[in-house]
């Protein structure tokens, strides 16, 4: 089941904002997908408004009143590390400074609409690659997307499921460990139980005992007698298939 593409654009001239997102609508009735588009007149509004959303790409314009796209852009980053960012502007100058925020292209006014429509044919290509290697979550209220291939383990605490990253990050969700479980298992056949309250990332397994095994950032969790069988054929099976 395709998801909805999610689209951000931050312009302070309404008749641009307006206009842009017709170019949006004729590319997804093009492509038979689902889109929806949020306009906001400024970076504030922005703030204000959408922190709490996960977009598959965001627009902003550069000279905007108050605070300007490039500001915004510093900010979106500090707490989206992967989405996409288009600046629109009518003034290249700017073009260098986008490298510090990792922008994936400028788009000159007034937009040309193949290069618009090429920027989502990527998007659209990125949302499918992550929809298969990434699961969305709730923290603090925000949508967080996170890597499958970054989780080294999962473990239950009461209502709660901690999510343990390589990056040595832990994301904590609001949640039933079984219903989190299902969601990754459903895109991995990587993560094992190993206890009632605990999954592995196979690939993150250095060593499985009888009680317990080790992974890759030397943490180690709890192995049950009835998980034992399943975890070490699973770990063995794993490294044949590499060799």
């Amino acid at each position: 089941m395709e998801h909805t593409m999610t689209i951000c654009y931050c312009e302070d001239e309404s008749a641009q904002a307006k206009a842009f997102a017709i170019k949006i609508d004729q590319w997804a009735k093009n492509k038979n997908t689902a889109v929806r588009t949020d306009l906001f007149e400024c970076a504030e509004e922005y703030l204000f408004k959408a922190e709490q959303n996960a977009y598959d790409v965001i627009f902003l314009d550069i000279s905007m009143r108050g605070q300007n796209g490039m500001e915004l852009a510093r900010q979106i980053r500090e707490k989206e590390k992967d989405v996409i960012l288009v600046f629109v502007t009518s003034d290249a100058s700017y073009v260098f400074d986008g490298y510090e925020v990792g922008a994936y292209r400028y788009l000159m006014k007034p937009v040309d609409e193949e290069k618009l429509w090429e920027i989502l044919d990527y998007a659209r290509t990125q949302k499918e690659v992550e929809e298969e290697n990434y699961i969305l979550v709730k923290k603090d209220s925000q949508s967080v997307r996170v890597n499958l291939k970054d989780i080294i383990y999962i473990e239950a605490q009461k209502h709660y499921v901690n999510l343990f990253l390589i990056s040595g990050e832990c994301v904590t969700v609001k949640t039933g460990f079984s219903e989190l479980l299902q969601s990754v298992q459903e895109k991995s056949k990587e993560f094992i139980t190993t206890h009632r309250s605990y999954a592995v990332n196979i690939e993150k397994v250095v060593r499985i005992g009888r009680t317990e095994c080790v992974l890759s950032d030397s943490s180690v969790i709890p192995v049950s007698r009835s998980f034992y069988k399943e975890v070490n054929e699973a770990f063995i099976k794993y490294h044949l298939e590499r060799e």
